[in-house]
């Protein structure tokens, strides 16, 4: 009889709601940082990726890399996606 490894991960919803953009860009570069260094990611890399354009750009590119384990969504709860 073989036993099968089943890996888990945590999954955290972020709500995003265009009245507080700003804010929740700011928290997003933060949580970046600290998944950066959980997944041995180059953390300066994926923040100025982050950072290059606007929070539309932002809120997409966050999810191209952390999708996985975050998931953004907006103010109507449907799937922030590209």
């Amino acid at each position: 009889m073989s036993l099968m490894a089943v890996k888990s991960k945590a999954i955290m919803q972020i709500q995003l709601d265009q009245n507080d953009a700003d804010r929740i860009a700011g928290d997003l570069i933060e949580y970046a940082e600290t998944l950066c260094g959980a997944l041995g990611l180059d953390c300066e890399k994926v923040v100025n990726d982050l950072k290059r354009k606007d929070n539309v750009h932002l809120f997409r590119t966050f999810n191209r890399y952390f999708g996985e384990y975050i998931e953004l969504l907006d103010t109507e709860n449907s799937i922030f996606n590209d």
